[in-house]
């Protein structure tokens, strides 16, 4: 992240020096995000995130509840199985691309990487992931792929790994799914974390 020199008097202002482009064609800086002036207390973010088929920008406001040591009080309505029933909607994979065409007997890499951090249970931040055909794709033999497991963390989620997909079969419509394990992500249904191969 980069700190701008274009702060306002009320705020401090960060951003990434990666841009990417919406689907207006719009070009906006992947993530940023502003601070009270001199301060570590966050106002908004702002990042570059897909839904569907087009990636929008999409700004999050914040609302301060605390500074400092946390009040008990507000922790008290939080189940303790709080991350076995959460459904955090951003606990997904980001592909690139999402959908990948492969020759019978040719190999193409495919891009991953979390949209958001694991959630930390019991002192364990890690996720693992594995892939299969979904139960509605065409062809379940078609294709292979390696490595058949990547580790996410906080540390790492956003950092792309490369999977590599070969075709060895011919065969349409296949969509293969991500198979989660750990950091909160076993309850995400395998059906929205997909990319698909032609």
């Amino acid at each position: 992240m980069i700190h701008s020199d274009k702060n306002t008097n009320e705020e401090d202002y960060w951003y990434a020096n990666e841009t990417c482009e919406i689907y207006t064609g719009e070009k906006f800086p992947c993530q940023e995000i502003y601070f009270k002036k001199n301060t570590d207390i966050p106002l908004r973010t702002a990042e570059v995130v897909r839904r569907g088929w087009d990636l929008f920008h999409v700004t999050t406001y914040y609302k301060v509840i605390s500074i400092g040591k946390l009040d008990e009080k507000l922790f008290k309505r939080i189940p303790e199985t709080w991350a076995y029933t959460c459904t955090d909607l951003m606990l997904q994979t980001s592909y690139n691309p999402s959908i990948v065409a492969i020759d019978l007997n040719k190999s193409a890499p495919v891009q991953v990487w979390l949209k958001s951090p694991p959630h930390r249970i019991n002192g364990n931040d890690t996720v693992a992931i594995e892939w299969r055909p979904a139960n509605y794709s065409k062809c379940n033999d078609c294709l292979t792929w390696t490595p058949k497991r990547f580790i996410f963390n906080l540390n790492n989620f956003q950092e792309a790994q490369t999977l590599l997909i070969t075709r060895v079969k011919d065969g349409d419509g296949i969509y293969m799914v991500s198979i989660f394990y750990g950091g909160g992500f076993d309850t995400v249904d395998p059906d929205c974390c997909w990319f698909a191969v032609n």
